[in-house]
């Protein structure tokens, strides 16, 4: 019996449509406030400051503020910008792929993320074009995997859980999906994102497409 394919496709930003290397972030922070990794580590997660920034508590002029006042160093706020967006690396899942199977189901995301880290990607990732929409931690206010940011994402989509696909690289969102009838798989590689894909009845492009 041929699988039902998923009516709608949720993935995860971070990681799965887009890398993330935060060597960059602690080089040019050192570079702007001479401070090393672990500095800047304790600065960015004592007292969950990243945590309030990505769930809304905070706004992005007050998160640099305080980022400034732990550093013991006035960042202008367009260098902190720069310094802050570098975390992101190339595309991982091809612009293709996803325009193909964009042409099969609705793709709509699920990241927890910030407003700034947010609005850089509208900028910078075309790819994100392809997507109907978007369930943002800092929209929301609640981070995976906390079930009420997926209940959000159910909500704002409008489909029940089962009609539902739902990617992430870190198995504890994966859990916390299926855990709400939602189907999921974590991600490895575009290989097994295509395999696991093609198991549920969508075909987006061919394996050569893939591995090219």
């Amino acid at each position: 019996m041929s699988p039902v394919p998923p009516r709608i496709l949720l993935l995860d930003i971070g990681m799965v449509l887009v890398g993330l290397n935060f060597q960059p972030l602690a080089e040019r922070m050192k570079a702007l406030a001479g401070v090393q990794p672990d500095e800047l580590q304790t600065a960015l997660t004592q007292g969950n400051l990243v945590r309030a920034f990505e769930t809304g508590q905070i706004s992005g002029r007050d998160f640099h503020a305080e980022v400034c006042r732990r550093l013991g160093s006035d960042i202008p706020w367009e260098e902190f910008l720069e310094a802050w967006y570098s975390i992101f690396d190339r595309p991982i899942i091809p612009d293709e792929m996803l325009g193909a199977l964009a042409h099969s189901l609705p793709l709509w995301a699920l990241s927890n993320t910030n407003k700034l880290h947010f609005d850089f990607m509208m900028r910078r990732f075309t790819f994100l074009r392809h997507f109907q929409g978007f369930v943002l931690s800092h929209e929301v206010g609640a981070l995976k995997p906390d079930a009420r940011i997926f209940l959000a994402a159910l909500e704002r989509i409008g489909a029940p859980a089962g009609d539902i696909l739902f990617v992430d690289d870190q198995e504890a969102n994966v859990q916390a999906a299926r855990d709400l009838g939602i189907d999921a798989f974590q991600f490895d590689g575009l290989e097994k994102f295509a395999a696991e894909l093609q198991s549920r009845g969508l075909t987006p492009c061919d394996r050569d497409a893939i591995s090219g």
